[in-house]
């Protein structure tokens, strides 16, 4: 039997209730963040942290909750749950309130921390590489929900994930209302072209991943490649050496082939696989 971990108390995950009346499901009304551990090593969660802290603030959230708190409350969830290289979701609502938006907003915040064993992804996928789809549905944009908060209500990116499944491919690229690459349902996205590497910037409207961020510093400190953020268009993309997108779970996935383009005569790119190494070898993993 699992546990998680809700509002104060270490509960069996069959036992764990949260009000029909909690903001987060009324609303999404809340923020998470999720990450990877390798033993006992809360990877990169020094960022996650303070991005956890950021997006509180923007919906003046209370933070009452350390650093220091939240990794004690990970470590017992590890020996509760007998984890060894884990993947952890910290999502934090309103709470328990009422219905209508003449609401109080100052209710006692929901926080619920859960923690599994890292499967990952089919070896194949690494190998082989995957197929993306440009989405219909375009990226938010930031001057109307702000993408540095990590909001829970991602519906932009589930329908993003709808077509991605409707196509049968692995993931899909959004665009944001300029045309310009964003990102995808669930990634960032990275490319590569005579040695440089591209990403979108900030100011596309992209949520800036912790892993995102780390593929940047791997790039310049250990391949000595380097990395260009600014606004592009598809067309900059689809001629590129090498594709490949990242996430927590994702690591580094290369692409072979956006919509009816073919990335590199459909074979994965050694920068790719030289990147998801160093990433392997930066988180303490053996390659």
């Amino acid at each position: 039997m699992s546990y998680v971990y809700l509002n104060g108390e270490f509960v069996k995950s069959a036992e764990a209730m949260i009000s029909v009346f909690d903001q987060g499901f009324l609303y999404g009304d809340g923020i998470f963040e999720s990450f990877r551990s390798v033993g006992k090593n809360l990877y990169q969660f020094a960022q996650h942290y303070q991005r956890l802290v950021q997006s509180a603030k923007a919906l003046n959230y209370p933070v009452t909750c350390t650093q220091l708190d939240l990794e004690a409350i990970l470590m017992e969830l590890r020996e509760r749950n007998n984890l060894n290289n884990a993947y952890y979701r910290i999502t934090i609502t309103r709470g328990k309130g009422e219905i209508g938006f003449q609401r109080d907003l100052g209710n006692e915040l929901t926080c619920l921390v859960m923690g599994r064993e890292f499967k990952g992804f089919n070896g194949d996928s690494y190998e082989k590489g995957i197929q993306l789809r440009v989405a219909q549905t375009r990226r938010n944009a930031p001057e109307a929900i702000n993408p540095k908060i990590k909001s829970i209500s991602n519906l932009n990116s589930l329908l993003g994930k709808i077509e991605a499944k409707a196509a049968n491919v692995f993931e899909v690229i959004m665009l944001n209302n300029k045309e310009h690459i964003c990102e995808g349902a669930s990634s960032n996205i990275f490319w590569i072209k005579n040695q440089w590497v591209f990403t979108p910037d900030a100011s596309t409207g992209i949520l800036e991943g912790v892993t995102r961020s780390t593929i940047m510093r791997l790039c310049e400190e250990k391949l000595n490649l380097r990395v260009i953020t600014g606004e592009f268009k598809l067309q900059d993309l689809k001629f590129a050496d090498e594709v490949f997108i990242t996430s927590t779970s994702l690591e580094v996935m290369p692409v072979v082939k956006v919509d009816d383009f073919t990335i590199n005569q459909g074979k994965v790119g050694q920068i790719a696989r030289r990147l998801r190494e160093e990433l392997h070898r930066d988180m303490g993993k053996a390659v």
